[in-house]
């Protein structure tokens, strides 16, 4: 099947994954699977999940500068009846925290989302910028830009999308790591831009809770779930088998056996507030010389201890 056959048959199921969005809206918490890889539809283990919400992250103006580079993901996404959330990112080549990292003006941003939009119109749910108070993105000192970035998103793609108001990362300190701005500050600072712009509150957020999951903490978690209304979306977290930071300093030495008992301890965290939404497990397939492992499967392609967690005793949030 050509590019535009597949495209056609991705439009079809597009209905079938209104239907199932629709069907779960008000269902107990739903956990996906973030990665990058185009060929996790077809992998066996991620079939025996049952996953039916997936997470990409891509360069904001992917469709502009490279507009086949997400075919094979999203279309293999939308032919397996996923619900899909697409995370934009600074453009490729950005060198972010370097030089050169640009936010795009709202007019850029305008046009990259009207092309990615017009390509894959069965996407319907986005944050329109990812990990937005990390020091390594843009995004960081620019709240304003975050708030007119969602209200372009929400205007061209609908009333039929979901859009979260933003992706926040966790706060993460020490020698080494990029820190991102305390998550509280931030949020409150989003919450007065969406005020000046005029923009409607949004009701949905996402947070990424490395440190409470790996470290068994909650305090990050309740200080979002205290800060921002509405809904929370875990939509990057996971237990960590090893962390190497950038100076070569191991902060967590490899382990399987932690992995997994962070992975008990992500699914703990979510259940306890109904107001956790949605999990998405970050990643699935292993990436040779990351320092930053989270994978659920082993170099190799085998599952770790952390997958039969998931698989074994919370199968039931992916269906």
């Amino acid at each position: 099947m050509n590019v535009r056959g597949r495209l056609a048959a991705a439009l079809l199921c597009s209905v079938s994954i209104a239907m199932i969005a629709s069907a779960s809206a008000s269902a107990q918490l739903q956990v996906g699977i973030g990665d990058e890889g185009a060929s996790l539809f077809a992998n066996p283990y991620f079939q025996q999940l049952g996953v039916k919400r997936t997470r990409l992250i891509t360069p904001y103006n992917v469709a502009v500068v490279s507009p086949t580079a997400d075919d094979a993901w999203l279309i293999g996404a939308a032919i397996a009846h996923q619900q899909i959330l697409v995370a934009f990112n600074p453009a490729a080549g950005s060198k972010c925290p370097g030089s050169p990292c640009n936010a795009p003006s709202a007019s850029q941003f305008k046009t990259a989302f009207l092309a990615f939009h017009k390509r894959y119109p069965f996407v319907k749910a986005f944050q329109p910028w990812n990990e937005i108070n990390s020091l390594t993105q843009p995004t960081h000192a620019r709240p304003d830009l975050v708030v007119a970035y969602y209200a372009i998103v929400k205007k061209y793609c609908g009333s039929g999308c979901t859009v979260t108001g933003g992706d926040i990362e966790d706060l993460v300190k020490g020698p080494g790591v990029p820190s991102s701005i305390d998550e509280v500050n931030y949020s409150k600072a989003l919450l007065k831009a969406y005020k000046k712009a005029h923009v409607p509150t949004p009701q949905i957020w996402g947070l990424h809770n490395y440190v409470d999951v790996n470290y068994h903490k909650s305090s990050g978690t309740k200080n979002a779930l205290a800060t921002l209304p509405g809904q929370i979306w875990l939509t990057e977290t996971g237990g960590l088998a090893e962390f190497t930071l950038s100076s070569g300093k191991v902060r967590l030495p490899f382990s399987l056996s932690r992995q997994a008992n962070a992975t008990t301890w992500m699914m703990k965290l979510a259940l306890s507030n109904k107001r956790i939404a949605r999990v998405y497990e970050y990643d699935f397939f292993y990436a040779p010389m990351n320092r930053f492992d989270s994978s659920l499967l082993a170099d190799g392609g085998a599952p770790r201890a952390a997958y039969y967690v998931l698989l074994h005793h919370y199968a039931k949030y992916f269906k």
